[in-house]
């Protein structure tokens, strides 16, 4: 812009200078043209005059001043002509001027002279004798008179051309100046914008503002949509790889690094994605992905199953691939101990039904003797009760799956509901010389009675189940932070270290053999833990083989506790 208006103010000066050059050389030249005419006039009266007033005048003592001196006769020739090389026998009665002067007295005429080849002013005044008396004279031509002030008007163009370069450059700069020195920000903030130095600068101001507006609006959405993005992608359990369409790695997430074993997601960047897991068939569906095709995959890496999505983004010619890794490690466990599960549910199901079914058709065949009917029966009613027993727990445990397990929360004395439960598992205690010992007070509990004394049997149980013959289960009841804790020892055969993780785990067991000779379903542990969940808490284990085994269960809601 600055360029331009110097350029446009040089240009109007440069311009003006020509044409005021061009007007005083015409002005100049018309100017003198006319002295030079009327001096020739004024030469010629006063010669006529003369001759007028002495008719016998000689005519080769007039002075003409340097013009041509010519005396015509009526007729048209030539009398007298001061002209060395002028031709007396030319007849000029044709001539303009002299027609003039012969009506009129006077006359005049510009034209090139056929002697003198150039412009010639021929000025002609009637005598009193009849005779008439013409002057004339070469005119400055306008090459002359420009050839005779070239020079000067040179030198006055160039100085011009100075004082036009700063003049020119001075506006320009004055012109710009309050343009580049608006504050934006200062208009935008007050109530009542003041103007700027250009009132036809208003609305475009205003418009420059209220796109600026806009686009500190539209850029601030921008980054707080990118950096929601970007929070999101970074805190995301998935993984996330996009590539480029050369396989390298654009971004990741974090979760992607850690996949593949990084510590930061920059690590990941520029890396091909071949080079960070070599497996053949992900190589293969990478390969088809970003030929544009949509596949998955399932894969395995570190001990962890993931679900692979391959998504192409094609966009104009730049094609690309999203790689989207999903943790699927727990379906998976949780689809293993489905299967599991269904295993052993058929597998303790179909035993006692066997037995039950096999007994009760040599009963009915016939094949049994009475005296060993009773026997029967009462083997019958054993499988039967163990049926029922499995059959409860199954129904119980998918009661905690599908969150349908009453609450019924209430305060009771979690020490009496211990005494109560110990007193019914005496007989199964006495039987194999087992001694049952509970220590500690009266200690109040907010939670569901039936469940805990559920929680609480089928510790104790498994303590007898799993003792010494002559062994000691130690049950206590205390107090810890506001928590219940409950704490059930026993001197049995204990568990090994790699089983630990595992008996919470449904129809899971350390020993088959013995838990078939003690009637155990595999259920009580997996019990045991959905109840303390369900309360809120936790329950922990820790054994040694031959030794005993400790159970603890912390239970959050105790309100109240009493001394004896």
């Amino acid at each position: 812009m600055q360029r331009r208006i110097f350029l446009t103010f040089a240009g109007l000066i440069l311009a003006s200078v020509l044409l005021l050059a061009m007007a005083f050389v015409l002005l100049s030249y018309h100017a003198m043209r006319n002295n030079e005419q009327t001096a020739i006039r004024d030469k010629t009266h006063l010669i006529a005059s003369m001759f007028n007033q002495y008719p016998t005048l000689d005519h080769r003592t007039i002075n003409s001043g340097g013009s041509r001196f010519t005396l015509i006769a009526p007729d048209g020739l030539a009398r007298f002509d001061n002209h060395r090389d002028a031709d007396l026998t030319i007849n000029r009665s044709n001539r303009e001027e002299f027609v003039q002067a012969l009506q009129f007295g006077t006359g005049q005429a510009i034209r090139p002279s056929e002697t003198l080849g150039a412009d010639t002013f021929y000025y002609a005044v009637r005598l009193n004798n009849g005779d008439v008396l013409r002057l004339s004279r070469t005119l400055h031509s306008l090459g002359a008179g420009f050839r005779v002030t070239l020079p000067a008007l040179v030198v006055v163009f160039l100085i011009i051309l100075a004082i036009a370069y700063g003049v020119a450059h001075r506006l320009t700069r004055a012109i710009i100046k309050p343009i580049t020195h608006i504050d934006l920000e200062q208009i935008h903030s007050h109530d009542e914008s003041p103007l700027p130095p250009y009132e036809e600068l208003w609305p475009f101001i205003q418009k420059i503002t209220h796109q600026r507006i806009q686009l500190t609006h539209q850029l601030t959405t921008l980054y707080h949509r990118a950096e929601t993005i970007d929070t999101l992608i970074a805190n995301m359990r998935e993984g996330l790889i996009i590539l480029d369409g050369k396989g390298q790695i654009l971004a990741a997430n974090k979760s992607a690094a850690h996949l593949f074993g990084m510590k930061k997601k920059c690590d990941l960047i520029n890396w091909h994605i071949q080079h960070i897991h070599r497996d053949p068939t992900f190589a293969s569906h990478v390969k088809k992905c970003l030929e544009g095709t949509f596949t998955e995959i399932d894969f395995t890496r570190k001990d962890k199953h993931y679900n692979a999505f391959f998504s192409p983004v094609a966009q104009n010619d730049n094609n690309g691939a999203i790689l989207f890794f999903l943790d699927t490690t727990q379906h998976y466990k949780a689809q293993q101990q489905r299967r599991e599960f269904t295993a052993n549910v058929s597998h303790e199901l179909k035993t006692p039904l066997t037995t039950i079914a096999a007994t009760a058709e040599m009963i009915t065949n016939g094949m049994a003797q009475p005296q060993d009917v009773p026997a029967f029966a009462r083997k019958i009613t054993e499988q039967t009760t163990r049926l029922m027993h499995i059959i409860n727990d199954i129904i119980r445990l998918s009661e905690f799956d599908e969150s349908k397990v009453e609450r019924d929360f209430a305060p009771f004395d979690l020490y009496a509901l211990a005494q109560s439960t110990i007193a019914a598992l005496q007989p199964q205690a006495t039987e194999k010389s087992i001694a049952i010992t509970l220590s500690g007070a009266s200690l109040f509990i907010n939670a569901n009675a039936r469940l805990i004394e559920e929680l609480l049997s089928n510790l104790i149980e498994n303590g007898i189940k799993y003792n010494k013959d002559g062994g000691e289960v130690a049950v206590g009841i205390t107090e810890e932070n506001g928590c219940c804790i409950i704490a059930v020892t026993d001197t049995g055969i204990g568990i090994a270290k790699g089983h630990r993780r595992r008996v919470f785990e449904r129809f899971y067991r350390v020993d088959a053999s013995r838990s078939k000779k003690t009637g155990g379903t595999g259920l009580g542990l997996a019990i045991v833990k959905h109840i303390a969940e369900h309360h809120g808490g936790s329950v922990k284990i820790d054994s040694t083989v031959d030794v005993g085994t400790v159970v603890v269960c912390r239970l959050p809601g105790c309100v109240r506790r009493e001394k004896d």
